[in-house]
């Protein structure tokens, strides 16, 4: 499809203009969220990121840091990169870094305009101005930008790596399009198309994995828009080879591989609290939820945490279930029949279900979340907006501008609303709560807030108590859940007694659960050994049991634990050589962790061994690859010179 020039071309000026102020208006709609600070996934990933702190103003330790996240089959590289960036210009700033992912958000807003301009032509179905096109694409870029969907893709840190992924991806389809426009001009461009897509789908999977979608979206752009077309058979040709080559080829594989591997997915599984099918059959209606809040965007409705979204157990177990399966082959089927009469609805659904091939199908993640839709909806909303502009433009011409003004306005409204509450964590959590009373993850979160904001008033006390009904709710909502039986007993810091109810059912859920975090009771331990936590020794010994004796307790934790109790061994039982043995047995299930190394030579120094201190300390600085030890190593090494001088001597000569 073709569209012309219009005849008075200071129009061009206008839509430039709005698109602008819309700019202004997302990041006034964004300012009060950008003065909040870290949350949940942030702590681990950014905060507490030791190896991310490492860099400095010569070239060492960024290639670590770039390294550093334990997410992922890459690591996401380019995403901690840029993290340490931040870390480097500004320290530890959640303003900064929220301000960074701002800023990518509206860069990602920038190539979607772009990537409206080529493709509303060729999904409209009737001509166009270009006045006209180009207003539409400011309208749909504003509906992107300021939907409130993409609240939590924009201020929650660590999603930074799905919003990298997402500008990569758009860059490389906006060079994709692009250079089929060119060749359908009978001009070259299928090496811009190729070379741009895959030098750009390269950077989106080193962002985050799901970057490996750009070539199904450019597979939805082109089976929709172009339909293969070109003057050169040979273009043709290889656009096919193409896309067997990067869409139907590493499918094939794919699936070979969980049928030549079944083990691969049961082990996935095996840390969930549903199984493969229970997925496949709730997945749908989770797909109709993300689609109900992308047209009916009511800030309740969204949120962090869903896990009061009940499982599908079978086809009528929610009734919604087979309703959902049956309505989403529908919408495929609908699609493919109309996708040349109508291209804005198949583009919608098309690229939808792309968006969600990777982390709403078989992949044994977490059920739902929102961050997922931040490019999924870009197609929902073009293709909508394509297939109802000609019915609009027939009926009510008129209204249209009055119309879009109402529609940007309330987004503003519903996104300044939710961004708000990101300004504070404490009134974050409750609000979580409050609109989702039933999510175990949100009570929990709740009361870890309510502590966190205790501390920084200094009425610690008040808060532990006040988050208590939280830790119990959420422990009553979610039997396996560690944390909350976790938190509830570190309320109890400071106090004589922990109730015995409270050991028993945290007990009982270490040995159970479906997946081990080790953090928050390595942190449990940990206060315990301190003296905040009054706990008695057979109590902590069985618990330090149950946890071990959980089979899905990975080695990663299981040296952590042993690391644990081998400190509180030490600390408060006085056990050198029980506390030795365990730290050793802790290096053995994590030997590449320098730590572990360095606390054995403490050991060692503590029990008048020289010999082994040195044997350890040697291997320590030969796994510190970042440096984080290298004081700590120097150290130990001035104490035994000083206190062992002839035995260290030895020791370092040989």
């Amino acid at each position: 499809m073709t569209y012309t020039l219009g005849p008075n071309q200071k129009r061009y000026l206008s839509p430039r203009l709005a698109l602008l102020m819309i700019f202004l208006l997302c990041v006034a709609a964004y300012l009060r969220g950008l003065f909040g600070s870290f949350i949940f996934d942030d702590f681990p990933n950014i905060v507490s990121n030791t190896l991310l702190q490492t860099v400095d103003g010569t070239l060492n330790h960024w290639d670590i840091a770039a390294l550093s996240s334990g997410s992922g089959l890459f690591h996401r590289p380019i995403s901690m990169l840029t993290f340490a960036l931040n870390y480097y210009g500004f320290g530890m700033n959640p303003f900064a870094f929220k301000l960074v992912n701002l800023i990518i958000h509206l860069c990602s807003g920038g190539l979607i305009y772009l990537l409206c301009l080529r493709l509303i032509p060729r999904l409209v179905t009737q001509a166009m101005r270009i006045g006209a096109v180009r207003w539409l694409a400011v309208f749909v870029t504003g509906l992107w930008l300021l939907h409130p969907l993409n609240v939590s893709s924009v201020l929650y840190i660590v999603q930074r790596m799905n919003e990298l992924s997402t500008l990569f991806m758009l860059a490389g389809l906006l060079c994709y399009v692009e250079g089929r426009l060119r060749t359908l001009r009978g001009k070259p461009g299928l090496a811009l198309s190729i070379v741009g897509l895959t030098l750009f789908g390269i950077l989106a999977v080193f962002s985050k994995e799901n970057g490996a979608l750009i070539t199904a979206y450019a597979l939805v752009i082109e089976s929709i828009c172009f339909h293969f077309e070109s003057p050169n058979p040979r273009a043709r040709t290889w656009l096919k080879a193409f896309f067997l080559l990067v869409v139907a080829l590493p499918c094939t594989a794919f699936f070979a591989y969980i049928l030549l591997n079944p083990d691969w997915l049961a082990h996935g599984y095996a840390v969930r609290n549903f199984t493969l099918t229970q997925r496949l059959l709730t997945e749908p209606r989770i797909l109709f939820h993300y689609l109900q809040w992308v047209f009916l965007p009511w800030p309740v409705w969204m949120g962090l945490y869903h896990d009061d979204i009940s499982v599908s157990t079978h086809l009528l177990n929610p009734t919604t279930t087979l309703f959902a399966m049956a309505a989403m082959l529908a919408l495929m089927f609908l699609a493919w029949v109309q996708r040349r009469r109508w291209p804005g609805f198949a583009f919608a659904v098309a690229w939808f279900l792309v968006g969600h091939a990777m982390e709403s199908t078989i992949i044994p993640l977490l059920m739902t979340f929102e961050h997922r839709n931040y490019l999924p909806i870009f197609g929902v909303l073009l293709g909508s907006v394509s297939a109802l502009y000609p019915l609009a433009v027939n009926r009510i011409p008129k209204a249209l501008p009055a119309i879009s003004v109402v529609l940007l306005l309330g987004l503003i409204t519903l996104t300044a609303s939710r961004t708000a509450n990101w300004n504070d964590p404490l009134r974050l959590a409750f609000t979580l709560v409050k609109d989702h009373p039933n999510s175990a993850r949100s009570q929990y979160d709740a009361g870890r807030a309510t502590v966190f904001a205790g501390k920084v008033n200094g009425n610690l006390h008040q808060a532990r108590v006040a988050a208590r009904p939280h830790f119990l709710r959420a422990m009553v909502l979610d039997k396996t859940f560690v944390f909350p039986a976790t938190g509830l007993i570190l309320t109890y810091a400071k106090e004589k007694t922990v109730p015995e109810s409270a050991v028993t059912e945290l007990r009982s859920r270490l040995k159970n659960a479906p997946i081990f975090f080790a953090n928050t009771f390595l942190a449990l331990i940990n206060s315990i050994t301190d003296g905040w936590v009054s706990l008695s020794p057979s109590d902590v010994k069985s618990l330090i049991t149950a946890a071990l004796d959980n089979p899905r307790t990975t080695p990663y934790a299981r040296a952590g634990i042993f690391n644990a109790y081998g400190r509180y061994l030490f600390v408060q039982r006085h056990d050198k050589q029980a506390a030795i043995a365990l730290t050793l047995s802790a290096a053995v299930e994590d030997p590449g962790n320098p730590i572990y190394q360095v606390n054995i030579s403490k050991l060692a120094i503590a029990l008048e061994r020289p010999d082994i201190a040195t044997e350890h300390l040697k291997v320590a600085e030969s796994l510190d690859h970042a440096g984080l030890y290298q004081k700590e190593i120097s150290s130990l090494n001035a104490q035994l010179r000083a206190r062992f001088a002839a035995a260290y001597k030895q020791a370092t000569t040989h």
